[in-house]
């Protein structure tokens, strides 16, 4: 990602982790995934982003509890 001061929002980050991940996830072939700094700093700025979100609204609803057991 380029330093241009300003950052990106949540959705541009999903976005563009999407992307990375789909084209490492196409190589059928490939049995590990290895990502650069870049790819992994994408990661983790959704990460934080779903997290600052998260707070501001005040959490999660509760997750649904299995059924059947």
């Amino acid at each position: 990602m380029d330093d241009r001061g300003e950052m990106p929002n949540a959705l541009q980050v999903a976005r563009a982790v999407s992307v990375v991940l789909g084209r490492k996830l196409a190589d059928q072939a490939s049995g590990e995934i290895v990502l650069t700094r870049d790819e992994a700093a994408l990661c983790l700025g959704l990460a934080e982003g779903v997290v600052e979100n998260l707070e501001q609204s005040g959490g999660c609803p509760p997750c649904p509890r299995p059924s059947g057991r």
